[in-house]
């Protein structure tokens, strides 16, 4: 999940498409649909946290606020003071609403596609069959198997284990790039914006190579985010010449030396997220 799957399906693990093709149903090994993925992720990638276009920006809404609604907004409310308390139970279901999704069997995408991404071509229509037989086989090796050889509390227990652990190793790594202080949350709201300076400023990087052996480079999220079709074996090499231009040119480049730094930045957003510190003033349209 985070790794030869994400990588498969940004097409960066061979410069042959079989490869990348197949090593991309890794996402279906491990609970999750290659195509429903792509089209999340791709959406998310080119339009990182508009939170009218990127999918990401509203997947929590309305129990869990990752974007930086305005004051008075209705999504706000008071328990969402304390949200950054309930974060990690939040995110333990992230298993569950990927298992359970209707859309696994359209395979079809409704965020991306209020995105204005258009992805319901031959391509997807022709490989769906494939991973609705992953699915299946999924379902069947993880949420029947163990009610086969275990006492249906033993298999609950089980399952439950799995989901929980899958949902923040996965939920965790991903929520944290994107979501810590000072990030651009609407990188677009002033208008036209260089692509690239919104997806440096819109993301963030941490530790070094271990943590880009553990997590497959998404430690270097803003170098992933610039060339997502470059391995990420290459994203420890190229970080000190991308924080070179962007110091050279007054782009915002968010590092944090360690992974206790960057969740630590990330709970004081969330934090302040919820308790509306750091909200604006809402828009007025002109009539």
């Amino acid at each position: 999940g985070l790794n030869v799957q994400h990588e498969a399906n940004h097409g960066a693990v061979s410069a042959n498409p079989f490869w990348n093709d197949l090593l991309g149903y890794g996402a279906d090994f491990i609970g999750g649909n290659k195509y429903l993925w792509m089209q999340q992720h791709w959406t998310h990638h080119a339009f990182t946290n508009d939170v009218t276009r990127d999918p990401d920006t509203t997947s929590t809404d309305p129990f869990f606020l990752f974007h930086n609604y305005p004051k008075g907004s209705p999504l706000r409310t008071t328990i969402h003071a304390f949200q950054h308390f309930y974060m990690l139970p939040v995110l333990s279901f992230y298993w569950a609403s990927v298992i359970f999704n209707p859309t696994c069997v359209s395979v079809h995408h409704e965020g991306a596609e209020v995105a204005g991404m258009r992805f319901n071509n031959w391509y997807l229509k022709e490989n769906r069959k494939y991973t609705w037989g992953l699915r299946i086989f999924y379902l069947f090796c993880t949420c029947v198997t163990p009610f086969l050889y275990h006492h249906w509390m033993t298999a609950c227990v089980h399952i439950w284990f799995m989901a929980v652990v899958e949902s923040l190793t996965l939920a965790i790594p991903f929520g944290v790039s994107h979501n810590f202080e000072n990030s651009d949350r609407n990188p677009v709201e002033a208008g036209p914006v260089d692509w690239y300076k919104s997806q440096v400023e819109t993301s963030c990087t941490y530790g070094g190579y271990i943590a880009g052996w553990l997590t497959g480079g998404l430690n270097f999220q803003i170098e992933h985010h610039l060339f997502p079709r470059m391995s990420s074996a290459w994203y420890p090499y190229i970080q000190p010449e991308v924080m070179r231009v962007c110091k050279e040119h007054g782009v915002k480049y968010a590092f944090y030396p360690t992974f206790y730094d960057n969740v630590k930045s990330t709970l004081t957003y969330i934090s302040d997220v919820g308790s509306g510190a750091i909200a604006k003033e809402a828009k007025v349209k002109a009539n």
